[in-house]
Parts: structure tokens; C-alpha cells; sequence
């Protein structure tokens, strides 16, 4: 049954252009996990399985619903200072890093305190241990693990759609190229012909 206001013992129904009260516990809700479904169920409403996703589906694409999504993750990221700027920030620290500034000039790691906030951020682990001889210490072990810049390179190139551009050289590049399907035996199968896509 759709949610209903109550004002002076008269049942009301609420404006359009209002969220009824479970589809706000919806919003809150999915902002949790991001599971629409899960979402769907805590917020009170009583559609079970299959039902249930087709609903929360439904539910999520409602306007009103994805603004206030959009709200509640907004409060939320400004409350963890979590902007583009620093998450951009975070992944040029990784994708840009340089393995030489761990390092002290003589070859020496550098003690944390010593680096810089870029390279300190591109760190993923440290470990740091004794080399032993004979029963007896002769030297330290430091072990330094970095985060994956191609991980963090793919994410910038993302953000600048620069895959977008690539994607379309890419198919610029393959004009007039015809493709041949062959069986293992040797027999072909069928050709196809790459040109190119037509304008407007």
C-alpha cells in the first residue's frame, strides 16, 4: 500500500513532487550498500524475489528517487572531504609514482617521515625485517610494495575519456580491412567486410 500523510484525521496523498516516506528510506537505504534489491526490503516495502528486483529497479529509476541518492552521497562525501579533486589526486600519486624517491642517494630507504605526500600515498605496504648469518644479525631488510599504477592509470585515462578517442582511431584504422572465418580444416567459413560506419 503507497505511503499516505495524515493531516487533521483526513489521509492524504503526498505531492508528486515529494518522496513518500519509504521511498526515502529507499534513498537512505541504498546509499548503504548500493543494493537496490536489499535496499528495497529495508525500506519496508513487502515484494519478495524476482518481484522484489523488478520493483527496486523501477524504484531506482524513478527522477526524484536518483536526487535524492544523489543528495545523500553528496552529504556523505563532503562530511569525508571526498571530492574529484583529491580522488584525482590520489590516483596521479599512483600512476605517476617514482620508485627513486624511496631511496636516499647512497641507495638508503628513506625513513617515512622523509617522503613526500604523493610518494607516502603510492605505498601499499612495508615490511621491514633482519638479516641474520650464523645466528647473528648482519643487516636489515626493508620490503616495499606499491599500489598498481596501470590500475591507476586506467582510471585517469577513464576520467579524461581518453579510451573514447583510442576506441575511434581504432576503428578509423580498420577501414577496408575484410576479415576471413576459417574451420580448422582449412575451409572458409565466411568473410567479413569492415567499412566504414556511415555519417549522421
Amino acid at each position: 500500500m503507497p505511503d499516505f500523510l495524515e493531516k487533521g484525521g483526513v489521509m492524504k496523498k503526498p505531492n508528486r513532487t515529494e518522496l513518500t516516506l519509504k521511498q526515502q528510506r529507499f534513498a537512505n537505504e541504498y546509499c548503504v550498500d548500493l543494493n537496490a534489491t536489499a535496499a528495497y526490503r529495508r525500506a519496508g516495502y513487502n515484494a519478495r524475489g524476482n518481484a522484489a528486483e523488478a520493483c527496486a529497479s523501477r524504484l531506482l529509476s524513478n527522477v526524484k528517487v536518483q536526487q535524492a541518492i544523489q543528495q545523500k552521497e553528496k552529504i556523505s562525501a563532503s562530511r569525508c572531504e571526498v571530492n574529484t579533486e583529491n580522488v584525482l589526486r590520489e590516483a596521479s600519486a599512483l600512476a605517476f609514482s617514482d620508485i627513486r624517491k624511496l631511496f636516499n642517494t647512497d641507495g638508503s630507504p628513506k625513513s617515512i617521515h622523509e617522503l613526500d605526500d604523493a610518494t607516502a600515498a603510492a605505498i601499499k605496504s612495508i615490511e621491514v625485517g633482519q638479516m641474520m648469518s650464523e645466528g647473528k644479525v648482519i643487516g636489515r631488510m626493508c620490503k616495499i610494495k606499491l599500489w598498481d599504477k596501470n590500475s591507476a592509470q586506467e582510471r585517469l585515462f577513464k576520467h579524461l575519456r581518453l579510451f573514447d578517442k583510442d576506441n575511434s582511431q581504432g576503428a578509423l584504422a580498420l577501414k577496408g580491412i575484410a576479415v576471413s572465418f576459417v574451420s580448422p580444416d582449412g575451409e572458409v567459413m565466411g568473410v567479413s567486410d569492415i567499412r566504414k560506419p556511415r555519417q549522421g
